[in-house]
């Protein structure tokens, strides 16, 4: 008999070894994440070292916490993943109110924080960046609120835990918190063997069925149907999906304001901005007179509707992460994804229908370029300066009310943050979505209040050479507060900024372009000069001066209804 020698055995690969470090950026990087935003501490060094050492990796200091979650999140949006890393106590509550805005908005970044070293946490010994005493644990408990999973790393389960956490955020669009102690995030474990599961149980079948059943009889009733699309169904990755129902029943579509963009604009079928009473006939025909509307995705929160609206509920087909629902009879476990299929073979079993008829678009506003600057002739320039694919990033209030009365050109979005509507957010955002998208033009519009929340971020935008086109709506403090009540009141003044020097003084090696308009037509040159010169590699901000109770017309109507609750 043929004795085996070593060479003749078959070969097995030895297990690869990394880190616990290593092994949570490897599963980053395999989710989509290139660039993780933070700022250094000592306890999280080890993370830093261990980014510094992975040339697939960006790391993107911030200037603050803050800024680093709101540049998480707006990366998040657009890559499906966001990450940030910030240092134990200090610096990870300065980033809790970005990662509530993030599970507010259905929007999947990683909180990754470094903690004291295992070996540091004597009994009685009080240390820095902690509360009086020796629980660790204050802020992931806080965290817990604002997150739908976390993980307190430890060597002998780190990899699992990591990949739990982990698939949770993509599982279900919300942020999730992991904590690393300093002398946890270089202890060698094996490398991941196997992709991330992302694998969601499938429903009931009998549920499946219940609803395929529903869907059939309610639609083959119906003389028409049309279609609401919100601000989830991009979250969840599923507009290719909604597009394609859309086109399967011929159906009329209207958006909310979270979801401006996700649906081409110049397409026969767009019904437009849906707003509740505030809406044009156009869109409350196809979304209030149908017989059947379908929602996908949908939040009804009052900064979106001011409150109110008049849907059919009882003729409402409405799908959700998770579940889908019709006249109060609830369908766990169908996902978006299943529940649009379902529905997209449902509509090609009856005739295509419309409620639209003959009804035109809105017309657009009459050109004004007389006079001083307002709210008005301002969004006629923007629409003009607009082109295809662009990220237009709109901060709450008069920035975000007058974008969303824009007609978007095919491929362009419009990014903002209404439900958690924090002031400042889009600075930071404009540089998260820069490096998540750096083929897309950013268009980042905010008025100065918010921009002075955040303004330290303008360095770290201008230091990553990034050229967004800024145009900053300079009326002297906080217009959507004013509109809301007692304009008249000190409270809603701030200090006065001359931006036009700002760019200069922080950015100085960038060749930054800055200029002052307080007329239509000194406008309109600005943006043509901003679109040359953004072009070429420079980036641009352009401070447009309005009166101080000058408000868009949708925020107008929509601050009625926000005064009367609070």
């Amino acid at each position: 008999m043929k004795t085996r020698t070593p060479q003749d055995a078959p070969f097995i690969a030895a297990p690869r070894i990394t880190t616990v470090a290593g092994y949570m950026l490897t599963r980053l990087a395999e989710a989509g994440l290139a660039s993780v935003f933070g700022v250094p501490g000592d306890y999280n060094l080890p993370i830093l070292d261990a980014i510094a050492g992975r040339p697939e990796l960006a790391w993107i200091g911030m200037a603050t916490e803050q800024g680093a979650g709101y540049a998480a999140d707006s990366y998040a949006r657009l890559r499906g993943i966001g990450a940030l890393v910030t240092t134990f106590g200090v610096g990870e509550l300065s980033a809790i109110n970005a990662i509530a805005g993030a599970y507010a908005e259905s929007v999947p970044v990683v909180h990754i924080v470094g903690t004291p070293a295992l070996t540091t946490r004597e009994p009685g010994a009080t240390l820095h960046h902690n509360l009086p005493g020796s629980d660790y644990g204050h802020f992931a408990r806080m965290a817990a609120e604002v997150t739908v999973g976390q993980a307190d790393l430890r060597p002998d389960t780190a990899p699992e835990e990591i990949d739990r956490v982990l698939s949770a955020a993509l599982r279900t669009s919300r942020p999730v918190y992991l904590t690393v102690p300093a002398d946890v995030a270089g202890i060698p474990v094996l490398a991941p063997a196997k992709p991330l599961s992302r694998v969601i149980e499938d429903p009931d079948p009998a549920v499946v069925a219940a609803f395929t059943g529903r869907t059939r009889r309610l639609l083959a009733g119906a003389a028409s149907a049309s279609l609401l699309i919100g601000h989830l169904a991009a979250r969840h990755r599923v507009i290719t999906q909604v597009r394609d129902l859309a086109v399967a029943g011929n159906l009329p579509v209207a958006v909310l304001s979270m979801a401006k963009g996700d649906f081409p604009e110049s397409d026969p079928c767009f019904a437009g901005l849906y707003t509740g009473p505030a809406s044009a006939k156009r869109a409350r025909v196809a979304v209030e007179d149908s017989d059947v509307l379908i929602t996908a995705g949908v939040t009804l929160a009052d900064t979106v509707l001011g409150g109110a609206h008049d849907l059919p509920e009882n003729r409402r087909i409405d799908l959700a992460p998770g579940q889908a629902r019709i006249d109060g009879t609830v369908y766990l476990g169908i996902g978006l994804r299943q529940s649009l299929a379902i529905l997209a073979a449902a509509v090609r079993s009856v005739p295509p229908c419309t409620v639209l008829a003959d009804l035109p678009h809105p017309e657009p506003e009459p050109e004004v370029s007389r006079g001083r600057l307002t709210q008005r002739s301002l969004w006629a320039r923007v629409q003009a300066f607009l082109r295809p694919d662009d990220l237009v990033i709109a901060d709450q209030g008069t920035a975000f009310y007058g974008a969303a009365g824009l007609t978007l050109p095919d491929g362009a979005q419009l990014v903002g943050q209404p439900l958690w509507a924090s002031i400042g957010w889009t600075l930071p955002a404009a540089l998260g979505a820069s490096l998540a998208a750096p083929d897309r033009r950013v268009v980042l519009i905010a008025g100065d209040g918010a921009m002075q929340q955040t303004a330290a971020e303008l360095g770290t935008l201008l230091g990553q050479g990034l050229t967004p086109v800024i145009i900053v709506l300079s009326n002297r403090g906080y217009a959507i507060e004013r509109a809301i009540g007692r304009p008249g009141a000190g409270y809603h003044e701030i200090p006065s900024w001359d931006w036009t020097p700002l760019l200069a003084a922080i950015g100085a090696a960038t060749s930054a372009v800055a200029l002052r308009v307080s007329t239509p037509d000194e406008l309109a040159w600005a943006l043509t000069a901003a679109g040359y010169h953004a072009g070429a590699g420079r980036p641009v901000l352009i401070e447009a001066v309005l009166g101080a109770d000058d408000i868009p017309p949708l925020l107008r109507d929509l601050t009625r209804t926000l005064a009367h609750t609070g």
